[in-house]
């Protein structure tokens, strides 16, 4: 691997816990990430329990009392722990950092390529995920109904992307049509990702498109509006204006065997499921006084490009779409009057009248939108490096200060020591360095996201107990490392949160939008958290509510 660090930057990154990515040296020895990894090490579990969606399996967990004062009795909550627990004899500084970079990875999967099976197992793994990803990455926008349907490669008319009162009609009836008359429908433009300029030749820009919905500031709590905006990213398969039905559901369950099925979609009323409740999120945000801006990831919806998976390029769209909005190159926008306006008629029309790095930001990103988020955030603070290119070269942080924290649901990023002890789980690991070294796409994040957080200025996690994302342990790990504002929000159910009953959807998003507040105003605390302790103790918090497949004791919740 080529190393292209200054001295000083080197030294630099290995001060904050990032020297593990480029050599085993002695900044990896006993250290204050390593007690914290410690940390986070779960207790003996005392029992066992059926989860349905989406791991149809029994798990550990703890026996905890329920009800008020334990008057419930007991029952077992389950959760998926990790693959990759730190060997009783390790000695070499945080081990799920240390040993799971960038270059151990791609290591890992040379020895692969030299063993024919373990080859074509990943490969043919790697084959299915690689652009143009029709299985995983399925335009539906405009299936169900054809308004709003667009050509994401062609010169589009803006006026045709579905806008928030599209959403006012039944049997939709979303909060978000509230939002009509501050929307601005937006179109940024950005290169092509690796792949596609190294494997693929194309040359030609991409358009991502979404909405940028203006917020009326943020009460401080001193009778002031603070003005800030919330990027967020949105979830694997997610499509910002896709349509889902407010009856449908996620799974199956087989009443003999309790075991789910995923509902396949499009359907004949549904485009993409979890869209409803995405729109939700991004409605309560500007509720709050949030300027918020959503939009599609390259290769999947209304944006253009053909590849969809390199979450580290897409956390570089982050910052592209605020520069082309402070200076208006390749931004094309409607107004809520109906205008569409481009370049330097755009310019500085949005971001409160503030520049990129001036308005108070919070990133935010669920599942896939977590790993693009977790990348922006170490870029900025931590260190930029193209681990999706033949050599690695890492240069300086962006440095924005702006950026107050990050908001990271069902997250993945804690990097790749945290994968879970489940079979469809095994192979990640060697997935992740094959896509890096042989097709130039990062898709999970190595432990370069897990490295940085302690120069994170504050972060928000929520998961679900069985989440495949990333395991409990790895959550703690990451919020450890967090100095500033944080909390930690827990359900009982899995990855997919649009699954969880509406009580636990809505305290999440009530805590979400709590935390943002509070990191752009200045403060220093969530008031409100649920307290806890130990890893035992967290996973107490989640109240006595199921997702409904895992339910303890209903019919056809454990396999007979």
């Amino acid at each position: 691997m080529s190393r292209t660090l200054s001295p000083r930057l080197e030294r630099s990154l290995c001060a904050i816990g990032l020297g593990a990515l480029f050599a085993l040296s002695a900044c990896t020895g006993t250290t204050e990430a390593k007690r914290q990894a410690d940390n986070s090490t779960p207790p003996p579990t005392d029992c066992t329990a059926w989860v349905g969606t989406d791991r149809n399996a029994m798990l550990p967990g703890y026996l905890l009392p329920q009800g008020a004062k334990g008057a419930g009795g007991t029952v077992c909550v389950p959760l998926l722990l990790t693959a990759n627990p730190t060997p009783a004899s390790y000695g070499g500084g945080d081990y799920h950092i240390s040993e799971f970079t960038d270059e151990k990875l791609k290591a890992r999967w040379r020895a692969c390529k030299e063993d024919p099976a373990c080859f074509k197992r990943i490969d043919a793994q790697m084959q299915r995920w690689l652009p143009p990803n029709k299985e995983r990455a399925t335009r539906a926008t405009g299936v169900v109904d054809p308004s709003g349907k667009i050509d994401p490669e062609g010169q589009v008319d803006l006026r045709q992307i579905r806008r928030p009162a599209f959403f006012a009609k039944a049997p939709y009836r979303e909060g978000i049509a509230e939002a009509e008359s501050r929307t601005y429908t937006v179109e940024f433009t950005v290169p092509p990702d690796a792949f596609e300029r190294i494997d693929l030749k194309k040359t030609a820009d991409i358009k991502l498109r979404g909405w940028y919905i203006e917020g009326a500031g943020v009460d401080d709590g001193k009778g002031r509006k603070v003005r800030a905006l919330a990027i967020m990213a949105p979830g694997g398969g997610g499509q910002l204006t896709a349509i889902q039905h407010p009856d449908e559901v996620a799974y199956r369950t087989d009443e003999k065997t309790g075991k789910t099925t995923p509902v396949k979609f499009p359907n004949a009323t549904t485009e993409t499921m979890g869209q409803r409740w995405w729109r939700e999120n991004l409605h309560a945000l500007n509720q709050a006084g949030f300027d918020v801006l959503a939009y599609d990831r390259r290769g999947e919806g209304l944006s253009g490009g053909f590849s969809d998976t390199n979450t580290l390029e897409q956390g570089e769209d982050v910052f592209r779409t605020l520069g082309q909005l402070q200076d208006g190159r390749g931004l094309r926008m409607l107004t809520p009057s109906g205008e569409v306006l481009e370049g330097t008629a755009a310019r500085g029309r949005l971001l409160a009248g503030m520049k990129a790095d001036e308005i108070p930001l919070v990133l935010g990103g669920y599942s896939r939108g977590s790993m693009s988020t977790a990348w922006a955030m170490t870029t900025n603070y931590v260190a930029t490096c193209s681990f999706d290119l033949p050599e690695v070269n890492c240069a300086k942080p962006r440095g924005l200060r702006n950026i107050r924290g990050a908001i990271l649901l069902s997250s993945f990023a804690a990097g790749a020591g945290y994968v879970g002890d489940a079979p469809d789980l095994a192979d990640r690991n060697l997935f992740l360095g094959g896509m890096a070294a042989d097709h130039h796409i990062v898709f999970y994040p190595n432990s370069a996201t897990l490295a940085g957080m302690d120069r994170w200025p504050a972060a928000f996690f929520g998961k679900g107990l069985w989440d495949r994302a990333e395991t409990l342990e790895g959550t703690v790990a990451a919020y450890n490392r967090i100095r500033g504002v944080k909390e930690i929000v827990l359900a009982r159910g899995p990855h997919s949160i649009e699954t969880w009953p509406e009580p636990d959807r809505r305290y999440l998003r009530e805590r979400m939008v709590a935390y943002a507040k509070v990191v752009v105003v200045g403060g220093r605390t969530v008031p409100g958290a649920r307290p806890w302790k130990d890893f035992k103790g967290l996973v107490a918090t989640t109240p006595d509510s199921w997702e409904p497949s895992s339910r303890p004791n209903a019919a056809g919740a454990a396999p007979r």
